[in-house]
């Protein structure tokens, strides 16, 4: 039977030969830096094991090859653009000489491992590439349409990236780029309405605040704050109705049978039965009980009727006029019985025996249907999002 030790032996032989080929399969598939990676986890507690130092030292020699030929190649382009490409190839040359470079000293020279820095060369990338950048937003910035400016301020970020905030004026360029490629709505909302329409109702419509729909290159303003838009949205609220009270009666019957004391029990042809002392036999008596209920319900509504327009600024041109419609309704219910009241059901006896609600004053109902098409209205701006380029 095998022991503890043995056990645990044949597991981390196990691992090993699992470990060496995984690494050779990275290797043989060109996945250098993988093979790379999976070798150094090995070496970093075995430094001394053969298989892994092969595998590790023609990986890494490779991908070192591999790399500064790319470089060569980006640079003998003639490409103004290669900088970015340059700079990941470095960055990445480095990371791995670093990694390899935490090895014991002993697996380093049996792969005749010499670390070399590249940071003059990423410094120099990075110059280039900042440089490249800057005139490459410069140049789109002047172009003044908001998609070159977008363009621009991407360039801009990518100078960031390699330079800092603090390049020359790249703050201020960025400010200026986001400015001009930004997309600015004005959202307005227009009472038009001939009939009357509460304080409290109108505060709901014009409290929209679309500007949770801001996003990256658009911005909603309410007010206008800006010299020129690029849309106008308008909500028009058209219309405000309130219909008369209308009343609905309808009638329903609820049955139920319970027993009621009790009975002689009888044959077929009614005689009472006796039991074998000669008792008469007596039974649980039925009754079914029959409650007629009458329901009396009264119902107000009130209505609101708009247009969301949206209008392009810059192009004069009329892009999509949408209808809105919101009705809110409210109900009061009275009831009358006729009939044994044990006949109802749990749920009608707590209906017919709750307290009578008032129906809401028209100021009210008004105040629930704006508050009601505030949403329809956050909704469409939702939907047509689109619009806004």
């Amino acid at each position: 039977m095998m022991n503890l030790r043995n056990f645990c032996v044949l597991i981390l032989l196990s691992l090993f030969a699992i470990g060496c080929t995984n690494a050779s399969k990275a290797f043989k598939k060109g996945q250098y830096d993988d093979a790379i990676n999976r070798c150094i986890q090995i070496l970093q507690k075995e430094p001394t094991n053969q298989k892994y130092l092969e595998i590790l030292r023609d990986a890494y020699r490779i991908a070192d090859a591999n790399d500064k030929e790319r470089i060569l190649t980006l640079k003998g382009s003639g490409q103004p653009d290669i900088w970015g490409s340059t700079i990941t190839i470095y960055e990445r040359m480095i990371a791995r000489n670093r990694r390899i470079d935490a090895l014991p000293s002993s697996a380093k020279n049996e792969i005749e491992f010499v670390f070399y820095s590249h940071s003059n060369e990423l410094t120099e990338a990075k110059r280039k590439a900042t440089e490249y950048h800057y005139a490459e937003g410069i140049r789109r910035l002047n172009f003044g349409t908001r998609t070159e400016a977008r363009q621009a301020f991407t360039q801009f970020e990518r100078v960031v990236v390699y330079s800092g905030i603090d390049y020359r004026d790249v703050r201020n360029l960025m400010a200026r780029a986001e400015e001009l490629g930004t997309t600015f709505v004005l959202f307005r909302v227009v009472n038009n309405s001939p009939t009357y329409l509460p304080h409290e109702a109108v505060w709901h419509l014009i409290n929209i605040q679309p500007q949770v729909l801001n996003k990256r290159w658009v911005k909603y303003d309410t007010d206008s704050i800006r010299p020129n838009y690029h849309f106008d949205v308008v909500f028009s609220l058209d219309r405000t109705i309130l219909f008369p009270p209308a009343v609905n009666t309808r009638n329903f019957t609820e049955t139920r049978t319970i027993t009621d004391g009790t009975e002689f029990q009888t044959d077929s042809r009614g005689n009472p039965v006796q039991d074998s002392a000669g008792n008469f036999i007596r039974i649980p008596r039925n009754i079914t009980l029959k409650c007629v209920v009458t329901e009396v319900t009264q119902s107000v509504q009130a209505r609101l009727d708009g247009t969301m327009t949206y209008f392009d600024v810059e192009t004069q041109r009329f892009l999509r006029s949408i209808p809105l419609s919101r009705t809110f309704t409210a109900h009061s219910s009275s009831f009358r019985t006729d009939g044994d009241l044990r006949a109802l059901s749990d749920q009608t006896r707590k209906r017919i025996t709750a307290p009578v609600m008032p129906l809401p004053a028209p100021d009210q109902m008004l105040v629930w249907a704006a508050q009601d098409m505030t949403e329809m209205i956050r909704e469409t701006l939702s939907a047509n999002s689109n619009l806004m380029r």
